[in-house]
């Protein structure tokens, strides 16, 4: 997929273009959940590998319903099949 046309569409779904061009997600509306596990996470930004040229997902979730310590993942390419948007 184009560079651009990936920018474009992930703008379409709330992100914000950063300096560093990486799509920053402000809206905790963005949702995934590891189709197997069941965990939902937050996706915060959307960055380009600059080695690969390709894209992955930082996101997270809080380690308990009423903590406000947060657990980041970063999900590449070849994992993105195993989530699913909620």
């Amino acid at each position: 997929m184009c560079l651009n046309k990936l920018f474009e569409s992930l703008k379409l779904l709330g992100g914000k273009k950063d300096i560093d061009d990486s799509i920053d997600f402000l809206k905790p509306d963005l949702l995934i959940k590891h189709k197997k596990a069941g965990v939902k996470y937050t996706i915060r930004k959307v960055k380009i590998d600059k080695n690969t040229k390709k894209p992955f997902v930082i996101c997270y979730r809080y380690i308990s319903p009423n903590s406000k310590r947060k657990i980041y993942i970063r999900i590449t390419e070849e994992e993105f099949n195993q989530y699913k948007p909620v």
